[in-house]
């Protein structure tokens, strides 16, 4: 922080990481600029005071661009120069408060040392534009209360980065915020000359127009008043003011920071508009105390006055909102302390947590025991909600973030957050599928999440990176426990779901092959995978072949895999690695069946199919063998040399047509009766003889 006017009179001075050149400022005469290099000393004479102005000024020449992040910023920015510069004559410290700003300029401050020299405050530099942030902040913050020092902190604007609720977001998260503590300082917005533009009055006013400034300004302090009930205070100086704001006269809430001018009368800063006095005032970059000296415009217990404020904080407010001591809060319990990037005040039968970013909420009961049990803001984040009741009147609830903590006395107290919890949400929460009856948790195989809930008949929602969320309840999740939850069929990749026809409900899983869980009301929940679950589907699911009515199970031989279903006639699909997937049904799987299904005519070859007549159905087996059905034959088997004899002739087209019987024994052989023949096997010579009749 400083004023681009300089001291009239110069000395010899160290200048960390910048080199000084002269250019011309409109109305101030010549002023040092800098540029980034190496450390260098630079001679200059001086004959009285160092001014903020002299080691301060923007970091750039015309056409050049500062450093990314703020190597030269103004406020606690110049301890080298500070440090450097104890032997040399300072000027007498105005009355009031002695108190100090730093930075990461100045390294590791002794907090006591200060404390024990006067010091009675100090402004840490927390964060810049929208991605900076001081990385001495949480240990200059810390160490001046430590050291029984009221402590505040301060944000660097850049206008021409981002509007200032962003910017005002942006502190407020990373150390910004304020409470009536009686050692928190109000916020500080250090607004002045542009460290990273062109050395002209365009850049030192980030090239924006008085009144968008103005308007910028007013974005950032609102901003902070609304999340803290408290206006922050300006940081300026009269020549930017009057340059950059048209001496604007908008900010007379804010209380008001000055850095001197080249000409003020020692002792006595010009103040902007806007205000009539200052309360608090930089008057020298070094002396008694670490980084630059400041002091309040008051005595020390009028400095108390001013850490606690004149209206209530947001903790206060939100406790006074609730009833204050007739709210089932009941009575403050000591004094509010920081936690985590906020405060909590503690009461009889609560807590009220309080961020700038979220506001204050108050916690209570079984969840605020298990919100300090699973680690508090720190862990969970600031509550953004009170504990309020849940809609069924059951229970109750808090909200922290994208988490939430839900206790009923059946259920106890338990986390959801994240996806789980915004797809239990999304299917109606507690109305849907109960409460929750476990914290969010690691599925065994270290891959997904889950909570399971209180629905009647058992409900749960898994999630996986690759899945995402989905629930799954009922008896279709009892059929997925029991074929080993994740590590049977993999993750739901739908939530339960009805069917097209509105009879069932399913989930399809992850594994890789593809699996499903259906059930209806008189099939029961079984689950269908792999090559057995794409014939299904080809062939229209339950609207084909209806519902499974076993899972997929092993064949008796150990060789295949097979589903059977439920359409009337009866229905399976059978699969083995040589012959594939393929479906068998009604009057043909009857007789297939009755033949000793796949230990007698082998797996199906192909799905049961219409004849090119169109007057029949078929399935061709793997052992040489088919079974033809029609509504006037029935359905009959035919194998081994026959049905070779049999199709050579065209199958049902021939003039046998289809048959009429199974394979039978005759002397010498095997016979089949068609329609209108037979085929006759002889066994001593392998030949063949058709008949007509």
């Amino acid at each position: 922080m400083s004023d681009l006017s300089v001291a009239e009179n110069l000395t010899r001075f160290t200048v960390p990481c910048a080199e000084f050149v002269r250019t011309r400022v409109p109305d101030l005469g010549e002023v040092p600029v800098r540029r980034l290099r190496a450390l260098v000393v630079v001679p200059v004479l001086l004959a009285g005071l160092v001014s903020p102005a002299l080691v301060s000024a923007p970091a750039a020449l015309a056409g050049q661009r500062g450093p990314t992040h703020p190597d030269a910023d103004y406020l606690g920015s110049t301890v080298q120069a500070h440090q450097t510069m104890r032997a040399m004559a300072t000027a007498q410290a105005p009355a009031g408060t002695p108190g100090m700003d730093v930075s990461h300029y100045q390294n590791t401050v002794d907090w006591n040392a200060a404390a024990a020299n006067g010091a009675k405050f100090a402004y840490v530099k927390a964060t810049e534009g929208t991605s900076y942030t001081d990385p001495q902040f949480t240990t200059n913050y810390t160490g001046a209360a430590n050291a029984g020092l009221a402590r505040g902190a301060y944000h660097f604007a850049l206008p021409s980065d981002s509007d200032g609720a962003t910017q005002a977001t942006y502190f407020l998260a990373h150390g910004g915020g304020w409470v009536a503590d009686g050692r928190t300082l109000p916020p500080v917005l250090d607004i002045e000359y542009n460290p990273y533009g062109t050395a002209d009055w365009t850049g030192w006013c980030y090239n924006q127009t008085p009144a968008q400034i103005t308007a910028w300004i007013t974005d950032f302090t609102t901003t902070i008043h609304d999340r803290t009930n408290r206006w922050p205070v300006l940081y300026t100086t009269n020549g930017w003011w009057s340059h950059c704001t048209a001496d604007s006269t908008a900010f007379a809430n804010d209380p008001l920071w000055i850095a001197p001018s080249n000409s003020d009368i020692p002792g006595s800063p010009a103040i902007p508009a806007s205000w009539s006095a200052y309360t608090f005032y930089q008057w020298a970059t070094s002396g008694a105390l670490p980084g630059d000296q400041d002091v309040y415009n008051n005595a020390t217990t009028d400095l108390a006055t001013f850490t606690t404020g004149d209206s209530p904080d947001k903790i206060q407010a939100h406790y006074t909102g609730l009833g204050a001591t007739t709210s089932t809060l009941g009575s403050p319990v000591g004094a509010e302390y920081s936690v985590a990037s906020g405060w909590a005040q503690d009461y009889d039968h609560g807590t009220i947590y309080y961020s700038p970013n979220t506001g204050a909420y108050a916690v209570t009961g079984p969840i605020l025991d298990r919100y300090r049990q699973l680690g508090g803001p720190a862990a969970l984040g600031f509550p953004t909600s009170d504990t309020t009741a849940t809609a069924d009147g059951t229970g109750q609830y808090t909200t922290f973030g994208i988490t939430s903590i839900y206790t009923t006395p059946n259920t106890g107290t338990h986390l959801i957050k994240g996806d789980i919890r915004a797809k239990w949400l999304a299917l109606g929460a507690e109305q849907t599928l109960g409460y929750p009856t476990t914290d969010e948790s690691t599925t065994p195989d270290g891959v997904g999440r889950y909570n399971h809930f209180s629905a009647s008949g058992g409900a749960s929602i898994y999630w996986s990176p690759n899945t995402g969320a989905h629930n799954i309840q009922g008896p279709i999740r009892d059929k997925w426990a029991a074929l080993g939850w994740e590590t049977g069929l993999g993750y739901p990749t739908t939530d339960q779901t009805t069917t097209p026809d509105g009879t069932g409900r399913y989930n399809h899983f992850s594994l890789a092959a593809g699996a499903s869980i259906y059930w209806t009301a008189n099939t029961g929940a079984h689950s269908i995978q792999g090559a057995i679950r794409d014939k299904w589907t080809a062939l229209g699911r339950e609207k084909t072949l209806g519902y499974p009515t076993t899972d997929e199970s092993t064949t008796p031989d150990g060789v295949g895999r097979y589903n059977h279903f439920s359409l009337a006639a009866g229905a399976s699909i059978y699969w083995s690695p040589n012959s594939g997937a393929h479906s068998i049904q009604g009057s043909i799987r009857s007789k297939w069946a009755a033949l000793g299904w796949e230990t007698g005519l082998g797996y199906p070859t192909t799905d049961e199919s219409t004849t090119p007549d169109g007057l029949g159905r078929y399935n061709h087996f793997t052992n040489s063998a088919s079974v033809y059905w029609t509504p006037s034959t029935g359905a009959w088997s035919v194998v081994g040399a026959i049905r070779d004899k049999w199709a050579s002739l065209g199958w049902e087209t021939s003039k046998l047509g289809y048959p009429t019987s199974d394979e039978y024994s005759v002397t010498g052989g095997r016979r089949t009766n068609f329609q209108h023949g037979t085929i006759t096997w002889y066994s001593n010579n392998n030949t063949t003889q058709v008949t007509y009749s």
